[in-house]
């Protein structure tokens, strides 16, 4: 099934980066606890969560490193026009 929401996500709490991605909400979990209880998360590891199929994380992905576009910009959805 291609349209399964297979992937979790964590994203800083300002929607700029991605943080983490995880295929599965425990895995995350564990990744966000791991990296707060060594202090490597800034605002105190405040993160916002999302649950997506691995297609739209890789188009969201391209769009942030080609454009330069925050997450918050990246992950709306875009118009596709059929020829």
């Amino acid at each position: 099934m291609t349209d399964q929401y297979d992937v979790y996500l964590a994203v800083d709490f300002f929607n700029e980066k991605i943080l983490f991605a995880a295929k599965s909400s425990g895995e995350l979990s564990q990744m966000i606890l791991r990296n707060i209880e060594n202090g490597s998360l800034a605002s105190d590891g405040a993160v916002r969560l999302y649950r997506t199929t691995s297609s739209t994380l890789n188009d969201i992905v391209n769009f942030m490193s080609l454009y330069d576009f925050p997450f918050h910009e990246a992950a709306v959805p875009k118009e596709v026009e059929d020829d």
